[in-house]
């Protein structure tokens, strides 16, 4: 008997919807979808507990007949296309005929539905995968899908799904990133008895990301539209001054579908090449608009990914509009001429400095370049038992610190030292429940993503125990009044949202015991810190050093890395072959 069966359909649809359904946010990205292509001004999405128990979006598009309200629970029915010449040209977001049939494999799912101009509307329910009923419905013009009990027949994929604020968030994630690509339609959800949006029909991007964002973080955008043969870019971009700690806040959107797409996100960050201090990223909202026969959709399940024929031509135009886009607003400064004085040394009497990465190390003092010289402390710099520092040489490379030691010389990474100095007096105020605060000489003002207001609530007790104080300005504006003295002159509302977007991650645990050094280590190392490149003066190297030696553990940052090495005289004889 042969090994290789033809499986039964029940099992193939299961198989099938886990290619499409992966959590609640895909199904509501797959019926929004529908919604849109056709024609829908309104989408209203209820969910209730994350999606897990109900997930409703209703439309007011074009609707179906009965005899095609039943075939939408067909696999690979679509009225999308017919030919797989098609396939080339495809404007719409759906094509392949899974959704509908991926969705019931693993629910409990009604369609009530009713075309323009029809006197009554028919219901077809759906039972893990099982037809269950068809009849004719009441109902108003336009299409409602209810899906209930998700994965109520698979519990091995309901047990993997994430608190119900996390899954409430994806959804609140995908719903917003289709709002962008698709202003002119009204869009709400509703999450129990709470309203999570409610965006209002426009004409233009700008004011619908302005619902989305709030006023003021909009306020940092500059709207661009550039093109060529062929080829058009347009969207927002963000002002160098509003960064995120990763590439998440790059949308990008191909002839108005959203899509992954790391060669144009590299290509935007390009752009901004020299604005940005490293490990910052860019915001920016860009559509890409090809001919249809460029871009091939049909390369994954869920159509999140695309091919782009002759893509070195669109990211170099990428790139080249976004830099001339801060370039015309201003963003871009021109060369900067900075004298040094005769006595640090003729040959530099005077540099031009025509790279943002040069002038930004000098914008604290652009008139002068001061040359450091050995400093003394009044007493040696002890770390621990290893070593004493008597005579502070300078840095190396903007980067590491070189100190003379009593028996030879200590490198200090200038960075990981200071990861490891906050990171401490962060702990030590969370763990004693007293940490010292520091008081905004102005108050700061944080606007979240609507995505963000659970996993900020959620938080409130953990980032008071570092220090922060942080108070509502409504339902997405807080008040930072207080922020970790540890901190320094960091910018806390940064450090919070960086905090918030890792948490959207999953990279930080939020119970109190269990978070607080990975919390303390993710305050520490932010970029806005001591890093890599900042010139410090020889009394400022000094300062760190002897905030260093009193640490409990000076010898690594919070991710282990080194802080510094040293060197004995007698290393350094035995290296010039001296003994």
């Amino acid at each position: 008997m042969g090994e290789i069966r033809v499986l039964p359909e029940s099992v193939a649809n299961k198989i099938a919807a886990g290619e499409v359904i992966e959590r609640p946010a895909s199904i509501v990205k797959e019926l929004v979808e529908n919604s849109l292509d056709a024609g829908a001004k309104t989408v209203e999405v209820e969910i209730q507990h994350g999606g897990r128990s109900l997930i409703r979006v209703s439309d007011d598009g074009r609707g179906m007949d009965a005899e095609d309200a039943k075939l939408a629970f067909t696999r690979h029915a679509t009225s999308k296309i017919e030919a797989i010449e098609e396939l080339e040209r495809i404007r719409s977001f759906g094509f392949r005929g899974e959704a509908l049939p991926s969705i019931a494999a693993v629910s409990r799912c009604r369609l009530i539905t009713r075309p323009r101009g029809a006197g009554s509307g028919t219901e077809v329910v759906m039972e893990g995968g099982a037809l269950k009923a068809v009849q004719e419905h009441a109902c108003r013009e336009g299409t409602i899908v209810e899906v209930r009990d998700l994965f109520f027949n698979t519990p091995a994929r309901r047990k993997f799904l994430k608190a119900e604020s996390t899954e409430t968030g994806l959804i609140l994630d995908v719903l917003s990133r289709m709002a962008l690509a698709a202003p002119q339609t009204r869009f709400t959800l509703r999450s129990g008895e709470r309203t999570l949006l409610n965006l209002l029909p426009t004409d233009r991007l700008f004011p619908r990301l302005e619902a989305l964002l709030g006023e003021e973080a909009a306020g940092q955008f500059l709207e661009f539209d550039q093109r060529k043969e062929g080829i058009r870019l347009s969207g927002l971009l963000a002002k160098p001054a509003l960064t995120r700690g990763n590439r998440s806040q790059i949308q990008v959107y191909i002839n108005g579908r959203w899509v992954r797409s790391l060669p144009l996100a590299f290509a935007l960050q390009a752009g901004y090449h020299g604005l940005l201090i490293e490990g910052r990223f860019p915001v920016a909202v860009l559509f890409v608009e090809l001919d249809l026969q460029r871009v091939d959709v049909n390369v994954h399940p869920t159509k999140q990914e695309v091919r782009i024929s002759q893509e070195p031509e669109v990211t170099g135009f990428l790139r080249d509009a976004v830099r001339d886009c801060l370039a015309r607003s201003g963003e871009l400064a021109p060369p900067l001429r900075i004298s040094v004085p005769a006595a640090a040394g003729a040959a530099l009497s005077t540099t031009t400095l025509s790279t943002p990465e040069s002038w930004a190390v000098f914008e604290r003092s652009p008139a002068m370049v001061s040359v450091p010289v050995p400093l003394t402390p009044d007493r040696p710099i002890a770390i621990q038992d290893k070593l004493r520092i008597t005579r502070i040489l300078g840095s190396l490379h903007r980067t590491f610190l070189v100190a003379e030691t009593e028996d030879g010389f200590v490198v200090v990474d200038q960075h990981a030292a200071h990861e490891r100095t906050v990171f401490e007096a962060l702990l030590k105020g969370l763990t004693s429940g007293q940490p010292e605060r520091q008081m905004l000489f102005l108050e700061e003002v944080l606007e979240i993503h609507p995505r963000q207001r659970e996993i900020l609530r959620n938080s409130l007790d953990l980032l008071s125990r570092l220090g922060f104080e942080l108070e509502p300005f409504g339902e997405d504006t807080w008040v930072v009044r207080t922020a970790p003295a540890a901190l320094g002159e960091i910018n806390p509302v940064q450090v919070l949202q960086d905090f918030l977007g890792e948490a959207e991650e999953g990279r930080v645990r939020t119970s109190l015991d269990a978070a607080a050094e990975a919390v303390a280590a993710l305050c520490a190392c932010k970029k806005q810190s001591v890093k890599a490149g900042d010139s410090l003066e020889p009394r400022q190297i000094q300062a760190l050093l002897e905030r260093l030696s009193q640490c409990d553990n000076p010898f690594t940052c919070p991710h282990g890395r080194p802080v510094f090495f040293t060197q004995t005289v007698q290393q350094l004889e035995k290296q010039f072959k001296r003994v």
